[in-house]
């Protein structure tokens, strides 16, 4: 998902190449197409994918899967030319699934876009332990789940949730004037964090986390956890 302010080319641009591999059981275009897709979640200045190498996987005499080899590069500097200016940029991770649009985020967010140019990229982790109540588990031992709480009755209707939750941020965040990218992650939030700044580099991490009774992530120290892994400073934004 993105949703971006284009500025105009800066020629004195910094780029990184990435390289990845893509796999698409339809042809070696979707493969290339997927690649392209999955790279675009996070990288807000994606210039140019080259395909390097095409190989099939073969099962029973026919091609089970398409695998192509990608080289993209994107912009890593945090110079901006826009109307005739440049500029420099901030970039921020919000790490946030129930408590997108919750108003102590949406200040936080605020509060930066007024301090200056930014790029947001809003990160929805949905581990499979969220499937049966997303970010709002309550007590594991009780049993008891907080009012209010979104409890959903499969993955679809969790993953259908978190991305409507991503869209309506990033539209928030075009009003404001900030460009944004955004995606959900299905994996446990600390490992999507380290996939994305793998992906990426960002100038700060926001955590927003539900109120007490209701975070789970508060329950896991999520925030403690990320600043003992990442070098990225870690702020912990709390929705109480």
């Amino acid at each position: 998902m993105a949703e971006r302010n284009e500025p105009r080319r800066d020629p004195d641009a910094v780029y990184r190449v990435v390289r990845i591999v893509a796999t698409h059981p339809g042809s070696w275009e979707e493969a290339a197409a997927a690649g392209i897709a999955e790279l675009a979640k996070t990288i807000v200045d994606l210039r140019v994918a080259r395909v390097t190498e095409l190989d099939a996987v073969v099962r029973d005499g026919a091609p089970a899967a398409f695998r192509v080899k990608l080289e993209a590069s994107y912009r890593i500097d945090r110079r901006r030319v826009e109307d005739g200016a440049v500029i420099t940029v901030r970039r921020v991770l919000v790490v946030a699934n129930e408590s997108l649009g919750k108003s102590g985020l949406v200040a936080a967010i605020a509060q930066r876009i007024a301090a200056g140019p930014i790029e947001v990229h809003v990160l929805a982790p949905l581990g499979t332990a969220g499937w049966g109540a997303v970010a709002a588990l309550g007590d594991p031992g009780s049993g008891y789940v907080p009012a209010g709480a979104s409890v959903f009755d499969n993955h679809e209707e969790a993953v259908a949730a978190a991305e409507a939750r991503v869209r309506a941020e990033l539209t928030r965040l075009r009003q404001l004037g900030a460009s944004g990218t955004g995606e959900v992650a299905f994996d446990d939030p600390l490992d999507a964090v380290s996939r994305v700044l793998d992906r990426s580099s960002f100038d700060e991490i926001l955590v927003s986390t539900l109120p007490s009774a209701m975070s789970r992530w508060l329950r896991l120290d999520l925030t403690r956890r990320l600043q003992r892994r990442v070098t990225v400073p870690v702020t912990e934004i709390n929705n109480d």
